[in-house]
């Protein structure tokens, strides 16, 4: 409802109670207002709330869209306590001795290419490996409450960043969730682990 709207509203609600209280003392005042209100929304933000699959995953990728020979990797240096951010990633040059162990990657959503030490292969968690101290992947932009949903589509899944982190709280596991560092919350089905 807009502001204006709740302006008339009050102005109203006021007039006829003020017209009551002169009109004397009566047994019963009774103020009716008609329900049915077009719902606006206030805001042009889209909303964040979390939904069912859109897309069902193709060929050789997973329920988050991950397809077997990709891995996460992350250009810059590992935070020493916070989570990191990483992305999917298509490895274009192993590790060798030649490259001290750094693999050559592009990354999926812009395309650039960078070397690192700092890549994992993934697959999607199972109820065992949800214990404190695992370290886990999710996708990295948060949803309704602050709360970190498996992506929706392969769009969803690669046009955002994912972050690498611990989990440091299980006492939720019975509402599909996990605490992790920083005190968010990680819905169960959009975990990765390491392999």
């Amino acid at each position: 409802m807009h502001n204006v709207h709740r302006i008339i509203l009050t102005a109203l609600i006021t007039i006829g109670l003020a017209s009551a209280a002169c009109a004397g003392p009566t047994e019963k005042i009774t103020i009716t207002i008609d329900k049915t209100v077009d719902h606006v929304i206030d805001s042009a933000k889209p909303s964040k709330k979390p939904g069912k699959t859109m897309q069902a995953p193709s060929g050789d990728m997973d329920a988050h869209f991950i397809k077997a020979d990709e891995y996460f990797a992350s250009a810059r240096p590992l935070k020493g306590s916070g989570p990191t951010d990483v992305r999917i990633s298509t490895m274009i040059t192993p590790p060798s001795e030649q490259t001290k162990g750094e693999a050559q990657f592009m990354d999926s959503y812009k395309g650039s290419e960078f070397w690192t030490k700092n890549f994992w292969k993934t697959r999607i968690a199972a109820p065992e490996d949800l214990k404190i101290g695992t370290m886990i992947l999710h996708k990295g932009l948060s949803g309704q409450h602050n709360t970190y949903f498996a992506p929706r589509d392969q769009k969803d899944a690669r046009n955002h960043p994912w972050k690498l982190t611990k989990i440091t709280d299980t006492s939720d596991l019975f509402k599909g969730e996990v605490i992790v560092v920083g005190n968010k919350k990680v819905k169960v089905d959009a975990i990765r682990v390491l392999e």
